[in-house]
């Protein structure tokens, strides 16, 4: 140990040797807030699920729990029993008697009581029907030509008939089978071999017969003025990646593949729509921008403000808040939709709460107690207000934009069975099919029987059947 006084420090070697050591902590500091910070946000990303992200339900982790709750119907829940078919449409009737007790083998008496009705529907054993047609050569002196007679025009020259085609397209374009399931069905069924090559021209033939038909839903679409929801989602083409767009009205839905996700692929699928009065519902994605009656769907906004109030700290206590104003809001809404409140009473009890939730967004965009990304979300919500509550004052709208979610869906499940499409042509019988199959269910009008009546008039050069026939009547 020195003890000489020349080695002791010095004033300055003290200073410097303080400032170092609060530089550390200093670093130090730093360094565990932003660890703490980078915890926080890796939490927050594990903690996803379908009620505050956009993550699909599917991937939500369902609770185990050693109690199993009993399938059905629980109690209290209206039954539904099935109807029994008409008279004319019965096949066969067959009556039962009893002579005796089944029990004692006591002879019975008969009652006169109604006799107890059981209809058992069944499906015969089919077989496919095969219709030869013998063509005889011939010899045109004029001409000084061979040939053979024609086929008439609604046979065409396909091995397959009309009904097989739709039968067999409505498997891959309305029920999301693979070709080769498709062509399972046929072969067990029906006894029916084909090639996966037939299942795709068995589409493209359904596709060309459809183009009529989508051409008349993309023009009613745009021109209604009803509310129009708009969402897109990914797909895929050989590998390329693609967007699925769907603008859906109550009485039709407009699906279109596109290259891209930007205001050119928008306005594409919008065409002359967004010059009419109509209102739009969509998520707050950039590219909606529209002119006019615009709602947010507050269903994506409530899921923000989930993940939010799930955050400890001021962006928690925050996050709650803005929940229960809302859940207020959508109290007062489901009690206007199920005629408990009429359209006034909706508009005056939620202003409050309406006026609270405007504020919480200008209080948190201000302020900087609150956390970057929730000041961030905050600001860009700040001017457009207006935007979530137009379905509280205008008729036909809705909060949330749950029509195009459930639009999508089932071309969601498509493309993760069948991994998308390998060309333009299978994009266009995407579009064609789902447009026609959502529009006809809207009208309750069964699918199979359309698309053997298209692909009919498409053979013999007639007119494409109308899809909104009912629609026409009514205007």
């Amino acid at each position: 140990m020195l003890s000489s006084n020349s080695m002791k420090p010095t004033y300055d070697d003290l200073f410097d040797f303080v400032r170092s050591q609060s530089k550390i902590v200093f670093e130090q500091q730093e360094t565990i807030k932003r660890l703490e910070k980078k915890i926080a946000e890796l939490e927050e990303q594990i903690n996803f699920n379908s009620k505050n992200s956009s993550k699909p339900p599917s991937t939500d982790k369902k609770p185990s729990s050693k109690i199993r709750k009993k399938n059905g119907a629980k109690p209290g829940h209206p039954g539904h029993f099935r109807s029994l078919f008409p008279v004319d449409q019965v096949h066969e009737f067959i009556t039962l008697k009893t002579n005796a007790c089944p029990r004692c083998k006591t002879p019975v008496r008969p009652t006169n009581g109604k006799p107890s009705i059981h209809q058992q529907v069944e499906i015969p054993e089919v077989c496919c029907r095969i219709t030869q047609y013998e063509r005889h050569a011939f010899y045109c002196p004029c001409c000084r030509t061979y040939g053979v007679a024609q086929l008439p025009l609604e046979v065409g020259s396909s091995a397959f008939g009309t009904r097989l085609t739709a039968f067999t397209s409505f498997l891959t374009g309305a029920c999301r089978l693979s070709k080769r399931l498709a062509l399972q069905v046929l072969h067990q069924g029906f006894g029916i071999k084909a090639a996966v090559g037939s299942a795709s021209n068995f589409e493209q033939r359904i596709s060309m017969a459809l183009r009529t038909p989508y051409e008349n839903i993309e023009t009613k679409v745009r021109s209604s003025q009803d509310a129009k929801h708009v969402d897109e989602t990914g797909w895929r083409q050989w590998g390329k990646t693609e967007f699925l767009w769907v603008m859906s009205t109550k009485k039709a839905a407009l699906y279109k593949i596109q290259a891209g996700r930007n205001s050119e692929c928008r306005d594409s699928l919008l065409g002359d729509a967004k010059w009419t009065k109509a209102a739009f519902v969509t998520d707050r994605f950039a590219v909606y921008s529209f002119q006019g009656l615009h709602q947010y769907c507050l269903a994506h906004l409530k899921r923000d403000l989930k993940r939010f109030a799930e955050r400890k700290g001021l962006d928690g206590e925050w996050g709650s808040m803005m929940l229960e104003l809302l859940d207020k809001v959508f109290g007062f809404w489901k009690d206007f939709r199920e005629k408990r409140r009429t359209r006034k009473s909706l508009q005056m009890s939620s202003q409050r709460y309406r006026d609270e939730f405007e504020y919480g967004i200008l209080l948190a965009a201000m302020k900087d107690r609150h956390s970057i990304s929730l000041k961030r979300f905050a600001k860009n919500l700040v001017n457009k207000t207006q935007k979530l509550w137009v379905f509280i004052e205008q008729e036909g709208v809705d909060p949330t934009n749950n029509q195009a979610e459930r639009d999508l869906r089932s071309a969601v499940i498509w493309r993760k069975i069948c991994h998308g499409t390998k060309s333009n042509r299978g994009d266009r019988f995407v579009e064609r099919i789902q447009s026609v199959v959502a529009t006809l269910a809207r009208q309750g009008e069964r699918c199979l029987n359309f698309l053997s009546a298209a692909l009919f008039s498409a053979k013999t050069g007639q007119p494409a059947p109308k899809l909104f026939q009912a629609v026409c009547k009514t205007g």
